[in-house]
């Protein structure tokens, strides 16, 4: 994501979530940076683990973890938010 479209993307989640807050509705974003989907060859699968903190991909389950976790009562103070779901990843680099 660049600069530009995340800060319009996090202006969009603000606004929808004022908007719809009186609704009882809850506006998110997950920046989920790479989910090993199937998508990787073996070169960029080795290079975004070596960047990684955590020493693996994120997977699919991660990704919905969060999710679930947001949808949940426990996640209802949670609005209006960018979050990223990443492991570490740093932000602003893709696997090569």
């Amino acid at each position: 994501m660049t600069s530009v479209s995340g800060w319009r993307l996090d202006r969009l989640v603000l606004a929808a979530a004022h908007e719809l807050g009186e609704r009882n509705l809850r506006a998110n974003v997950i920046n989920p940076g790479p989910i090993d989907t199937g998508w990787m060859d073996d070169a960029t699968r080795a290079s975004g683990i070596a960047m990684q903190p955590t020493g693996r991909l994120g997977t699919p389950e991660d990704v919905a973890n969060l999710v679930r976790f947001l949808l949940s009562d426990q996640g209802q103070w949670i609005n209006g938010q960018l979050l990223y779901s990443n492991g570490g990843f740093p932000r602003g680099h893709l696997p090569r």
